[in-house]
């Protein structure tokens, strides 16, 4: 009997433990909780053991940025529009062999860390859709939607960017904000991808003054922005290509959409406009692909 009693404590201890270890546990999903696109978690998720750099975003703070490398080495950046469907640039994919070591990762930070609290999501990709017009000449319709083979988990680091509707015009001077890990400023000189996920500070332009700033004429499929003055040059760089340039929805809430995909640039500092694909331009074609693979809109609208 005595021997009965200590097998039932035994189990009894066990049950409490694995029940306190789930409850504990910040990287379980929680699956009662509603996750709408565009949530920014401005001050991150975490304390973290050493505060960001200038130019370093907060863990969790941009939950859709969508890490794409191969062979673990970073060389473009997307971001979640569904949790099966990652949209990022043509040029991407459109001249990389061997697709099938791709790699998406989705609430990762630190690229150097492999034990952070709420670890990252890895899926390969089923299938790649560009658009038939892209044109690197022109930097034109530089766009594509990458279906992964099995859909991420959407959690407090991992959602889904909202998208702005069809021709919605962004206005001159708008505060944007652009992520990845590519190339960052070091003593003066950019060297290699960043560890942490940039968070780069833009102000987007009207197309008449890049043309000027850039002495070339623009296709309609494209927009720019600019780094922020004293930011210490901070500016998306090589590597950060098909990563999301997002900006506020609405200027009292937190809740943000994807105006541009990273796209083209003279030069990784400051001061010198960006080329970003105009999302909202191709808002349609990318609904119309949505559909045809028989995948849900919903995903990035906002209410």
């Amino acid at each position: 009997m005595a021997e009965f009693k200590t097998h039932k404590n035994r189990l009894l201890f066990l049950i409490c433990f694995l029940w306190l270890a789930v409850s504990c546990n910040p990287t379980q999903v929680n699956e009662t909780k509603i996750f709408k696109c565009g949530q920014r978690n401005k001050e991150g998720l975490i304390s973290t053991p050493t505060a960001p750099l200038i130019g370093e975003s907060n863990f969790g703070e941009f939950p859709w940025t969508i890490d794409i490398s191969k062979d673990n080495e970073v060389f473009c950046v997307g971001s979640l529009i569904h949790p099966k469907v990652v949209l990022s640039a043509a040029q991407c994919f459109l001249r990389q062999p061997h697709k099938e070591l791709i790699k998406l990762r989705a609430g990762i930070w630190d690229r150097e860390d492999n034990n952070e609290r709420y670890p990252y999501q890895e899926r390969s990709i089923e299938k790649t859709i560009t658009h038939p017009a892209e044109d690197p000449r022109q930097y034109s319709y530089d766009i594509a939607l990458v279906i992964v083979n099995e859909p991420f988990i959407v959690a407090d680091h991992i959602n889904t960017i909202c998208l702005p509707p069809a021709n919605y015009e962004t206005p001159n001077g708008t505060i944007s904000y652009a992520t990845g890990w590519g190339r960052k400023l070091l003593f003066g000189e950019y060297i290699h991808t960043s560890e942490r996920m940039k968070r780069v500070t833009l102000t987007t332009l009207n197309m008449e003054i890049c043309e000027r700033e850039l002495n070339t004429q623009l296709h309609r499929t494209a927009m720019c922005a600019v780094g922020l003055n004293g930011l210490n040059g901070i500016d998306t760089c090589l590597g950060d290509g098909g990563g999301p340039l997002v900006s506020r929805i609405k200027e009292d809430e937190e809740i943000y959409h994807q105006i541009g995909i990273t796209s083209f640039g003279r030069t990784c500092f400051s001061g010198i406009p960006g080329g970003y694909t105009n999302v909202a331009y191709l808002r349609e074609w990318i609904d119309s692909q949505m559909k045809e693979n028989g995948l849900e809109i919903s995903t990035y609208l906002h209410e």
